[in-house]
């Protein structure tokens, strides 16, 4: 069986509070790196609350400069941020904001998804 990179989308809609889901997440992620595919992530749903500048958990901040050293793309649906009343200025700064035809997009140009 030969090795393929692929395109992978870490869908993270599990809020960061509460469940170890949304840093099993960012972990996966990182790991996914060195399997040398090419993991995006995108936060939906209460998923996004994990990119606030004020969310001050170590375990989050300590992934999101480790996934951003591997060059890592971090994205958020306008959408949930607009259901939940948080603007892109609330948001950490390396957070790409995309519209619903984006996320569609999204979830088209990778190989595989894995939701968290």
């Amino acid at each position: 069986m030969e090795f393929k990179e692929r395109p992978i989308l870490i869908l993270i809609n599990s809020r960061p509070f509460g469940t170890i889901f949304n840093f099993e997440g960012w972990r996966a992620s990182i790991g996914m790196f060195g399997m040398d595919h090419e993991p995006t992530m995108l936060f939906m749903g209460d998923g996004v609350y994990a990119l606030l500048k004020d969310m001050h958990d170590l375990h989050i901040r300590m992934f999101k400069s480790t996934y951003l050293s591997f060059d890592g793309k971090i994205c958020a649906s306008k959408r949930s941020l607009e259901e939940r009343n948080i603007s892109p200025d609330e948001l950490i700064e390396e957070v790409e904001i995309l519209d619903e035809v984006a996320v569609g997009k999204a979830f088209e140009e990778n190989d595989l998804v894995i939701t968290f």
